[in-house]
């Protein structure tokens, strides 16, 4: 149900949680199953609203173009209003410097699927011993239009919106009262309290609790650890869209219309074998056949950087160009290795409650250029050495100092996942160290990003962290 603030106290909930993305939600719709009665406290209102935006402002300080409000949404189902849909699982080894496992997840993955409304498939198949084609699932879940309605109606799940967390208040170890702003401040007694506010939000909110609670948090490197997903093109390509189409005749791992960029999109990852042997990180890249276009094609020749030695050579041949019947275009979101440095902090600067904005240090290492670029170099060799085309990568892939990265609307890190305070904030079951009650949701504990889209881990992180607060609760009532 709905609830004003100023009724807040007037329901005992045994979860309180902090944002309605899909980690809250996830969380709250799994014990409404346990019939576990919850507070759902959203900052912002049902739908989009300036006032409730402008707390999203913020600097940027490094190699990155993005305004902080801009990847972000303040509303009902928080920023999967901007989601694209796109999904798929981590790979094994990208969990080998995480707490837990893949499998630890995969038992959540059936009940993540539903709650995204996607088939439970997410099949690859190797290439070659360096390349792997991988396949998605898109899903056309809105949370608002999903669930708004259905919290209305719920007797477990108690939503109060335009309502923000301002503090918290502890005795020794545990929080036992959660303050909140709304037209007015008020006070709610707390068993366990959730922050499931965004890769950035939930930094921000742990950052501004330890500077009003001196005593608490510290030492934890809160808001460090920073990551995003680049995603930009990274070259172009040119050749014969049927004989191409005949060399990846596989039509389960590809997209027939990759957000409408393309009539044909092919995704490939790189195995563990070849992101262990080059020393670089997980990627996911997609090549897309555009439609012939003769002066894209002229300019794509033009500019066709060389990825191997052969290439130059065979681009001048007659026989080549004459076959050519496409332009292609390879885009890439691909893994950025966890900086300490690469970090969230708060400024002087205050919203409208007197919380500051947050300032992102943000910039690429070597590491994180150095895997597309091994990678796009592979894939060059393919299409040399199967004749189905030629591929190059972009000059900023050469010249560290031509790269901007667009971290776009993934936000990873900054309250990661580990075993100790000394270099995490949360521990395997996501509770802060330390701290008895406060357990932190979404990807912001992700200790490294992989490649994939984050929402579906999200929600099995989320699963796996309500199966393990039914089971404390169920505990607590019982002894």
């Amino acid at each position: 149900m709905i609830i004003n603030a100023e009724n807040i106290s007037d329901i005992p909930y045994d979860v309180i949680i902090c944002g309605s993305g899909p980690a809250g939600m996830a969380i709250a719709l799994d014990l409404e199953r346990k019939k576990i009665p919850s507070l759902m406290i959203e900052a912002g209102d049902e739908t989009y609203s300036d006032k409730a935006q402008n707390r999203y402002s913020g600097k940027v300080f490094g190699k990155s173009p993005n305004d902080l409000s801009d990847s972000r949404l303040s509303q009902f189902g928080g920023t999967s209003g901007h989601w694209g849909g796109t999904c798929r699982t981590l790979d094994e080894y990208d969990f080998l410097k995480w707490p837990i496992k893949k499998q630890d997840l995969d038992i959540f993955l059936d009940e993540a699927c539903k709650f995204l409304n996607i088939k439970n498939v997410f099949r690859e198949k190797k290439f070659n011993k360096n390349l792997k084609i991988i396949e998605f699932q898109e899903s056309d879940l809105r949370i608002y239009d999903k669930y708004f309605d259905y919290v209305k109606k719920s007797k477990y799940i108690n939503l109060v919106l335009n309502t923000s967390v301002y503090n918290v208040k502890f005795i020794d170890n545990s929080i036992n009262e959660v303050i909140i702003k709304s037209k007015k401040t008020y006070s709610i007694k707390n068993k366990i309290f959730v922050l499931a506010c965004g890769g950035i939000e939930n930094s921000r909110m742990l950052l501004w609790f330890r500077h009003l609670n001196q005593n608490n948090f510290k030492n934890l490197p809160i808001g460090n650890y920073w990551m995003g997903h680049p995603f930009k093109l990274i070259g172009t390509g040119v050749g014969d869209d049927n004989i191409i189409k005949k060399f990846f005749d596989n039509d389960f791992y590809y997209f027939k219309n990759y957000r409408n960029v393309g009539k044909f999109t092919v995704s490939f990852s790189p195995t563990y074998e070849f992101i262990k042997n080059n020393d670089i990180l997980n990627a996911g890249f997609y090549l897309t056949i555009n439609d012939r276009n003769d002066n894209n094609l002229k300019n794509t020749l033009k500019n066709l950087l060389c990825v191997a030695p052969k290439l130059s050579n065979l681009i001048l041949n007659n026989t080549l160009s004459k076959g050519l019947s496409c332009g292609l275009s390879i885009f890439s979101s691909w893994e950025q290795d966890p900086v300490f440095d690469n970090s969230i902090s708060l400024l002087n600067d205050h919203d409208n409650l007197g919380i500051p904005r947050i300032g992102l240090k943000y910039n690429t290492s070597d590491k994180t250029i150095l895997t597309i670029k091994k990678i796009i170099e592979e894939l060059g060799y393919v299409f040399i050495e199967n004749k189905i085309g030629r591929i190059a990568g972009f000059d900023y892939l050469y010249d560290k100092s031509k790269f901007v990265s667009d971290i776009g609307g993934h936000h990873l890190g900054g309250t990661i996942m580990g075993h100790n305070y000394n270099n995490s904030v949360v521990d395997k079951n996501l509770k802060v160290h330390n701290i008895k009650n406060l357990f932190v949701a979404g990807s912001s504990v992700f200790p490294t990003g992989g490649h994939a889209n984050p929402t579906l881990t999200i929600v099995q992180l989320s699963l796996r962290l309500s199966n393990f607060l039914s089971k404390k609760i169920n505990q607590s009532n019982n002894s």
